[in-house]
């Protein structure tokens, strides 16, 4: 007897499985995952993010608002790799129904044998460097009854808070969200997405550190405030990727002058501007990120083109990978060679050598204590109800 076809990218409860024909066997075999209580998805081919995300909304804990991480990817705000079992690593997946891009359960696979990913928005599920990935979900919900969502979500019981509508879901506002970071992640990974807030890849339009400092105003005195506040000093308008972040805050760490994000500069062939991740201007000397991501050749051409453009033209361009990032030593002895030879002073050696330099290579840790939590509901949880501020229209 022929099996029954599954549709691609749903995520149903059992009882609409069992109608569609599949058996009691299979749906509880390798080839489905539950990604909430009481739903299934094909491993082979699951559910978007977003429709998991509606569902905990939705059906396993209605009302509840998504937060944290969960709702900082649905913003586009990255996310360390790291979080809440790799859900800043998920791509893009075309939905079957509607033809829209939406983010699949699916991760680049962590295997150096697998074949590249040419474009990070792939049209079907069955690519091979790609594999299932469970990520953890968080919700909040006003201080009161527990509420449980499966193994895979945490459930915050905090105070009331700013919301918005996003794509038909019902997420922590940006200053509400960034808060809520700032109590769960380390201080350089706010300090990533307070950038992604104030560059020009943030859904809502870059918007300047002294916005969000009124913004941040009315947490005065809430769990993480104080890191907030930090992350924003270190914060700086004009960054496009974590990795030109990371840069920054390496480079300023170890003793050099701040640089410029993504100056822009005249490209002599082309006659178009081109940018520089960091910049010292005065000097002629760009540090440029080069991420780990899979770029296909059309992309490595260009990228290739551009910097011996800027190179003849006189720019020295010093690079750097996630590998320098964690030791920096090589990378930052190559950046005070430039400097030197560029007539310019440059910090010691000092700065960076044995554990001065591992020091470099750590994220630096939130100020003050981390908040206490229970398992299951969060580092804020049992935080005293209070009425929400209101979210004026220049909150980011």
């Amino acid at each position: 007897m022929r099996a029954t076809p599954l549709p691609d990218q749903v995520l149903l409860p059992r009882s609409r499985w069992r109608e569609l024909g599949v058996s009691t066997n299979r749906l509880s075999s390798y080839e489905f995952v539950r990604p909430l209580p009481g739903l299934l998805t094909p491993r082979r081919a699951p559910a978007s993010f977003q429709a998991v995300a509606a569902s905990l909304q939705r059906t396993v804990v209605p009302g509840a608002v998504l937060s944290h991480t969960t709702a900082a990817v649905l913003y586009g705000v990255p996310v360390p790799v790291d979080a809440d079992n790799g859900v800043g690593l998920l791509v893009k997946l075309r939905d079957p129904q509607d033809g829209r891009h939406r983010l699949s359960l699916l991760a680049p696979r962590n295997d150096p044998d697998a074949p590249p990913l040419a474009d990070l928005c792939l049209d079907g599920p069955n690519h091979p460097a790609l594999e299932l990935r469970l990520p953890h979900l968080h919700c909040r919900i006003p201080p009161g009854p527990r509420a449980k969502a499966g193994q895979h979500v945490t459930v915050h019981r905090l105070t009331v808070g700013r919301t918005r509508r996003w794509n038909g879901l019902v997420l922590s506002a940006p200053p509400d969200l960034l808060l809520e970071l700032a109590t769960t992640l380390e201080h350089d990974e706010v300090v990533i997405a307070l950038d992604h807030f104030l560059g020009p890849h943030s859904a809502f339009g870059p918007t300047s550190r002294e916005a969000m400092r009124q913004a941040f105003e009315p947490f005065r005195g809430r769990p993480g405030f104080r890191a907030l506040t930090s992350a924003l000093a270190d914060a700086r308008e004009g960054a496009e990727s974590p990795g030109e972040t990371r840069t920054r805050l390496l480079v300023l760490r170890a003793g050099f002058p701040e640089p410029t994000p993504n100056l822009r500069v005249p490209d002599p062939d082309s006659g178009t501007t081109r940018r520089i991740d960091n910049a010292y201007a005065s000097l002629l000397i760009g540090v440029e990120y080069d991420g780990d991501i899979h770029r296909s050749k059309q992309a490595w051409r260009e990228e290739h083109a551009r910097r011996d453009s800027l190179e003849s033209a006189g720019w020295t361009l010093r690079r750097l990978t996630a590998a320098d990032i964690r030791r920096p030593s090589r990378f930052l002895s190559a950046l005070r060679r430039s400097v030197l030879a560029a007539g310019a002073p440059a910090p010691p050696v000092s700065n960076w050598k044995g554990a001065t330099g591992r020091a470099l290579s750590r994220p630096r840790p939130r100020p003050g204590p981390r908040p206490r939590s229970r398992p299951g509901h969060g580092p804020l949880a049992g935080t005293p109800s209070l009425p929400p501020p209101p979210l004026a229209a220049e909150d980011l």
